[in-house]
């Protein structure tokens, strides 16, 4: 199991200003009249954050999982990565279309670090001559009436009876408790954590000239 605890996200501040400008919300009353005032609400919002994530290598190890997921076809790397609670904390207590601008930008920084990890398990794979395919993902959080970024709307996904029956089995063997991700209800604690599988292939050996 790997743990990284408050890593760097960047904050890509042009590119999800240009987002939170797409969504044409008023925010003239929160004070955010120009891109100055913007890109400050986006600094403000990193420093609330608190990124972890966990990922675990399973090599043909027998888990708990129905055959149809990708997850149960082989070698796959299970990742969970999280925000932290604070952020979304803070982005429930502010109204209107600020907390709609709020949770757009926590989902584009959620994007960010997900993309930190699957950057990380791709490099893992390589070491070990494998190919990291793309990743399925098996919790994304719903943050608001925030438009979901590309990389979770376009990848696949699994249904969510599915989904629902395995995540307490990947939260214990990832030892998402490492941190402080749980699950309650069915939903997943804190808010802005999304998990998922990679799953691995041996690279084909060139052929010779």
């Amino acid at each position: 199991m790997r743990k990284i605890k408050r890593f760097k996200i960047s904050t890509r501040q042009k590119e999800i200003l240009r987002k939170v400008q797409r969504l044409g919300l008023d925010l003239s009353a929160a004070g955010l009249t120009d891109e100055i005032a913007l890109t400050r609400f986006i600094i403000d919002l990193s420093q609330k954050l608190d990124p972890g994530t966990v990922y675990e290598l399973n090599e043909n190890v027998l888990w708990d999982l129905p055959e149809h997921t990708i997850a149960a076809q082989g070698m796959f790397s299970a990742c969970a990565v999280t925000l932290g609670a604070a952020c979304t904390d803070h982005a429930n207590t502010l109204q209107g279309p600020e907390q709609l601008a709020a949770q757009t930008v926590l989902f584009e920084f959620l994007r960010t670090a997900t993309l930190f990890v699957l950057d990380l398990v791709k490099e893992q794979a390589e070491k070990e001559e494998y190919e990291a395919l793309d990743p399925q993902f098996i919790y994304v959080p719903k943050i608001g009436l925030a438009p979901e970024p590309k990389l979770f709307k376009d990848s696949p996904r699994l249904d969510d009876t599915t989904a629902q029956k395995i995540l307490p089995e990947i939260l214990k063997q990832i030892h998402c408790d490492k941190i402080d991700v749980s699950i309650k209800d069915g939903q997943i604690i804190p808010q802005a954590t999304v998990l998922f599988t990679v799953p691995w292939q041996k690279k084909k050996r060139k052929g010779k000239k």
